[in-house]
């Protein structure tokens, strides 16, 4: 039985008025089947995946992915993240996930696909909010287990990313991420050394094992604690600076963990040859994520064209502290 025609033109409507782009300034955002993309001056900002884009030849269909930031690029244009790197395929640009976790007593991972113990989706759109200063997205992510043949959701994750009004050195954003159980169980996170909100960065970065060599234009961590990717592993530091070259471009990207996050200043995985690191809040022990207790977590993330300003990112870091208290 076919729906009134009325009833098909008020949905194909209501479709159309979701797609419409919503504005902020010189802020854009603008909804489509597959994506969220928000641009400011007409230079693209950042793009979240709603639908899993296909998988690069040569890397395998499990690592297909929704639910995550792809790409970031900065205000010259760079494309600062990247997604489905040959070496760690399972690392998608700006993305959070757990990995050494226990849920209905069976261990679950949700970093290492290839694993196929855990999976994330995105679900649904659901807010899209425009203000004098920025333009907003929430969006619903599923944490998935197996239960059988079947995969049933352990975890729900609403997303809202902000992307604030800024003048066009800079590019600032941030993600507030809220996890909470769908049933009465919960989900065990143990001590391990890595997992969380991450960051994967341009393929150009990446550089041979054991190899330490700084070299012009090479991926450089900063922390707030002045230590580099080898000492600043697994400390406590208020952010994290990363900086080098993109297609000959100076660039840098810095994310700042709020003071109100679980354990804050959250431990950081801060990877020795690889473009990537995470705040990882269970370096520090095991924790779970339990039934009416939301996880709350908040990064702010400032990106540049230019080196690493150590002075530019104290202020900036000054001015998310106050907020976040």
């Amino acid at each position: 039985m076919k729906p009134p025609q009325f009833l098909v033109l008020l949905l194909a409507c209501a479709l159309c008025a979701s797609l419409q782009p919503v504005f902020g300034g010189d802020l854009k955002l603008t909804e489509t089947a597959d994506t969220i993309r928000i641009s400011q001056r007409d230079q693209t900002v950042l793009e979240y995946v709603k639908t899993a884009r296909p998988v690069p030849e040569g890397i395998e269909k499990h690592f297909s992915r929704s639910g995550y930031i792809h790409p970031i690029y900065t205000p010259t244009g760079q494309e600062l993240t990247g997604d489905y790197p040959e070496d760690h395929a399972h690392q998608h640009a700006l993305y959070f996930a757990w990995v050494k976790s226990k849920f209905d007593g069976k261990n679950v991972d949700f970093w290492n696909q290839a694993k196929d113990l855990g999976k994330i989706e995105f679900r649904e759109v659901q807010k899209l909010n425009r203000e004098k200063q920025n333009v907003s997205f929430s969006v619903k992510h599923a944490f998935m287990v197996k239960q059988g043949d079947k995969w049933i959701d352990a975890i729900h994750e609403v997303w809202t990313v902000t992307v604030h009004q800024t003048p066009e050195d800079h590019f600032l954003f941030d993600i507030v991420s809220v996890q909470n159980c769908v049933s009465e169980k919960p989900l065990g996170l143990s001590e391990y050394h890595y997992g969380g909100m991450a960051i994967r960065g341009n393929y150009q970065w990446l550089k041979e094992k054991e190899d330490h060599s700084i070299k012009p234009g090479d991926l450089q961590f900063l922390t707030s604690d002045g230590h580099d990717r080898w000492k600043g592993n697994h400390t406590r530091p208020n952010w994290v600076a990363l900086s080098g070259k993109i297609d000959g471009q100076d660039i840098s990207a810095t994310v700042f963990c709020s003071p109100k996050n679980f354990r804050a200043p959250q431990p950081v995985r801060l990877h020795p040859n690889k473009p990537y690191f995470c705040f990882s809040p269970m370096v520090e022990g095991p924790f779970e994520i339990s039934p009416g207790n939301e996880y709350v977590s908040r990064y702010r993330y400032l990106v540049t064209s230019k080196a690493i300003d150590v002075n530019v990112i104290e202020k900036y870091w000054d001015e998310y502290a106050k907020t976040e208290k």
